[in-house]
């Protein structure tokens, strides 16, 4: 399988805020853009489907591979700089729990960040095993809405992935919307180039299959990108931002066919975006909001026809 995994995001945030100190003086810095909470502890809860994806696009056909996790439960702990958490998917929650029509999906994964004035870094490790095939009816005309997808419960996605920036604007709080560790209590905006580097494996662990397919991948990509939040009255805010980049993919394909292992490797150009919007409070005890996230990338699969997306 020489597919490209993706993500589609809708995040729903929310969360609570505690402290292990006594009330202290506000600390405004950035000639009162920010406000500093260095002495909280703070700890939210979301809910996302945020999963990854496969999808190439033939001339005469498309592949289009999910998992079985329609809502990711997240936790994450912040304080000062340091941001930290993990995710999952409960099978308690609808659309998590209906295997009959597509599949058992096993999904975790777990990061960190670092985010300082200006630079902020962000390492994660995810695991997603169990797919099925979302355009199960072009490939079986005897498909009906409520018969079962086409499954692949062997197929394995796993990936490491450092995402690094910049914020060139010091009176903005790139904390503000991540951990939520500062307030933004003025209305501005940044330019903040960033680099992503991402190293991720797909892999068919059928047992005893006649042929399967396992993909290597390496992708270094760099862009542009710029982030604006409008505050209203110190606590009520609404953000956006993109980031466009363009950068290099290394795939190591190799094809298992009766005992026999074949290899094959592919260098191909990758275009990516990502466009984020939310609207919320951030108050100096509580905050929440709603934030949504479209990221894509394509590229052109190197000696081949096929087009592939996230």
């Amino acid at each position: 399988m020489t597919t490209r995994p993706g993500i589609f995001l809708i995040c729903l945030l929310m969360s609570s805020l505690g402290s292990f100190a006594q009330d202290s003086p506000r600390k405004v810095t950035e000639d009162g853009y920010i406000e500093n909470m260095s002495e909280w502890v703070s700890v939210d809860l979301s809910v996302n489907n945020a999963y990854e994806k496969f999808a190439v696009h033939l001339p005469d056909q498309d592949i289009m591979l999910s998992p079985n996790t329609s809502l990711i439960t997240r936790l994450n702990l912040n304080y000062e700089w340091l941001s930290a958490g993990f995710e999952f998917a409960p099978k308690f929650i609808p659309g998590n729990d209906d295997n009959d029509l597509k599949g058992s999906t096993n999904a975790f994964s777990f990061g960190t960040a670092l985010i300082f004035k200006h630079w902020w870094f962000e390492g994660s490790f995810s695991r997603v095993r169990g797919y099925f095939l979302e355009n199960t009816n072009d490939f079986n005309p005897n498909w009906r809405v409520g018969d079962a997808y086409t499954q692949f419960p062997d197929l394995q996605f796993t990936g490491f992935e450092v995402l690094s920036g910049f914020s060139a604007n010091s009176r903005f709080s790139f904390r503000s919307l991540t951990s939520q560790t500062e307030r933004q209590l003025k209305s501005t905006g940044s330019f903040i180039p960033a680099l992503l580097l991402r190293y991720y494996i797909i892999d068919d662990k059928t047992p005893q299959a006649n042929s399967s397919q396992r993909t290597d991948s390496f992708e270094s990509s760099m862009g542009p990108g710029y982030a604006y939040t409008f505050v209203i009255r110190e606590s009520f805010y609404v953000s956006t931002g993109l980031i466009g980049s363009v950068g290099y993919l290394n795939t190591k394909l190799t094809t298992r066919t009766q005992g026999q292992e074949f290899t094959d490797y592919q260098d191909n150009f990758i275009l990516r975006w990502q466009l984020r919007s939310g609207i919320g409070y951030n108050g100096t005890r509580t905050y929440g909001g709603i934030y949504g996230s479209f990221q894509g990338a394509q590229y052109k699969q190197e000696n081949t026809t096929a087009m592939n997306t996230e």
